[in-house]
């Protein structure tokens, strides 16, 4: 039986956008959304990247970067690692191109 799944507004840079979620990790949600947004304002700020799309590729690199290098001495999995960050952009794509046909 799988878990049931839940709808969970996230704000981005001001935006809002309406992700699926398991039920009981709307929290863990929540706190990666806030990073993610964090790290977006950071990198708009810098003034070197316009759109949204782009800035969030690249805070979702830095993200990444920065867990990959603090996890590698503790014997990381590299390969699930990057398993999962095709997952994060595949998740990223649907999301733009929801939010890119509701306009």
């Amino acid at each position: 039986m799988t878990d049931p799944v839940r709808q969970v507004d996230i704000m981005l840079l001001g935006k809002e956008y309406r992700v699926a979620c398991p039920a009981g990790q709307e929290g863990k949600l929540m706190e990666a959304a806030l990073l993610l947004d964090a790290r977006m304002r950071e990198i708009q700020q810098q003034g070197k990247l316009l759109g949204a799309e782009k800035i969030a590729i690249m805070a979702a690199l830095n993200i990444s970067h920065d867990f990959l290098f603090s996890s590698a001495s503790k014997g990381y999995d590299l390969h699930e690692a990057r398993r999962r960050m095709r997952q994060i952009e595949q998740k990223l794509d649907g999301c733009f191109f929801e939010q890119d046909t509701l306009f």
